[in-house]
């Protein structure tokens, strides 16, 4: 059996439109006539780098050490997933972005100086973490160095001004971008995914493949029509912001601007991007999401072509399919933009669609629970292979065909944000959600079920105590390879 494991970056698990009306998506849509879309799914982490590496290595960031962007993944990390199918045999490829590596560190690979040095990717196709194909980029939109690497070379290529497009430095700017589409991260992506798809038919080998795009990750822009596709009067509203006391301090702090407020472990903080912006109106909030469904879209467009193309001869009846994002974005609720510290679902859930070609109701919306790091280890199992021991994930094979089971009883997220001792931990069961802060005396505590915006933390509410203390002796010490027992059992 293929598989086809394609991501975006920073996508809202509610930005699809089987699950919402607002957004134009149908090709999503058709990959999810074709099997089953999951509600529930939630990353392991919510910056790039740690859930990337799990999506990998099939381990939480506590195993495999990679924290946060600024975190380096060694490169001759043991059992990845590429590896373990090409050792099978298969014809394996990463196409788009990877973020394994830091991307601010100048002795990175995935960093300036050398992310620029387009001769070297005129040469270099990998392998890189298994993958023995790789084609790659890093950033995002118009950031300078999204021109860069295999998708900077292809642009040269192409005779494109890159610094006519690509020299936006602000994070938060959103519109129209005048880049043409036929030139977009996307269309390089999709266009390089066909060739290696081609290029293993040719082979007669089955294909593994990574197929990474970059949107809808700030700055939020993307060329017309796109960017004018859908009407900011048909967008969804924000969250409104909360101010809800028996939160932890630093909601507060960031309410008002102040990153680090009064605890000194934040001090040198590094916790994603999470920000508020006063500056943006009503009208600038819907402009914006209606920019960023319009992001989405354009992938949107691209895939369609890869299900196109599998299609066309049939290959498609012989191929997982699995899409997804390495985590969500605020995009507005609360009165917050990107991810970060505070644990709203916008930013913790993920899209999670799956076709497998035995699917048994294709078309079906499930709530059974999802995680990132399962993905290395279904796919594994879905195509008959060995599963290496050190994998911490739970095997979904059974609800990725029947969408009546489930195989997980909660998700764990983890994050810590600064290099010290603070650390937030996130167990998410069907109806609860418990957050807990090594460290601290604070902690997070919402019913999901009565109060799906999470406005008031329960976690010091006498009428909530039994209900908390039954979780945190359940979760905390968390065992650190809670999953294992279970999967060791689902692959047996």
């Amino acid at each position: 059996m293929n598989v086809l494991l394609i991501t975006s970056d920073q996508q809202r698990w509610d930005c699809i439109g089987r699950l919402n009306p607002a957004i134009k998506t149908p090709n999503l849509d058709r990959l999810s006539a074709r099997g089953i879309t999951f509600d529930r799914a939630y990353t392991v982490n919510p910056v790039c780098t740690p859930s990337r590496c799990s999506m990998l290595t099939g381990e939480y960031p506590s195993r495999h050490g990679c924290y946060h962007v600024g975190t380096n993944l060694p490169p001759d990390y043991p059992h990845t997933v590429a590896s373990e199918f090409a050792r099978a045999g298969y014809a394996t490829g990463l196409l788009g972005k990877a973020h394994f590596q830091a991307c601010k560190d100048p002795a990175s690979p995935e960093s300036a100086p050398a992310v620029h040095d387009l001769d070297y990717f005129d040469r270099w196709t990998g392998p890189y973490f298994g993958f023995e194909q790789a084609e790659l980029v890093i950033g995002h939109t118009s950031e300078p160095h999204a021109a860069g690497m295999h998708y900077g070379a292809w642009l040269r290529q192409q005779g494109v001004d890159l610094k006519q497009y690509f020299d936006i430095h602000d994070y938060d700017h959103f519109g129209p971008w005048s880049l043409p589409p036929a030139q977009h991260g996307s269309t390089w992506v999709a266009d390089r995914t066909l060739a290696v798809i081609d290029q293993a038919q040719a082979d007669k080998k089955p294909f593994m493949l990574w197929v990474s795009f970059q949107d809808p990750h700030n700055p939020y822009v993307t060329p017309e029509p796109w960017a004018s596709l859908h009407d900011p009067a048909t967008m969804p509203a924000a969250a409104p912001a909360t101010s809800d006391a028996t939160k932890p301090d630093f909601y507060a702090a960031l309410a008002r601007g102040d990153f680090y407020g009064d605890d000194p472990q934040l001090q040198e903080k590094v916790w994603g991007d999470a920000k508020i912006r006063p500056e943006l109106t009503t009208p600038d909030i819907a402009e914006l999401r209606a920019v960023y469904y319009g992001m989405i879209s354009l992938m949107d467009q691209q895939i369609g072509r890869l299900l196109d193309r599998l299609e066309a001869d049939g290959t498609i009846d012989n191929t997982l399919i699995i899409f997804t994002s390495d985590h969500g974005d605020y995009l507005g609720d609360h009165g917050l933009w990107g991810k970060g510290l505070p644990t709203y679902d916008g930013m913790q859930r993920v899209p999670f669609i799956v076709a497998h070609p035995h699917c048994q109701q294709p078309g079906t919306i499930s709530h059974a629970l999802q995680s990132l790091v399962d993905i290395p280890l279904t796919s594994l199992v879905a195509a008959g292979l060995t599963v290496p021991e050190s994998y911490q994930g739970v095997c979904q094979l059974a609800t990725w065909v029947d969408p009546h089971t489930s195989a997980r009883n909660h998700c764990r997220l983890e994050f810590r944000p600064a290099d010290g001792p603070f650390k937030q931990r996130t167990f998410i069961e069907s109806r609860y959600k418990l957050v807990l802060y090594d460290t601290r005396d604070y902690g997070e505590l919402y019913d999901l079920e009565t109060d799906p915006h999470q406005t008031h933390n329960l976690y010091a509410d006498p009428a909530a105590r039994e209900i908390r203390d039954r979780l945190v002796a359940k979760y905390s010490p968390v065992d650190p390879r809670p999953d294992l027992v279970r999967t060791r059992m689902a692959v047996a």
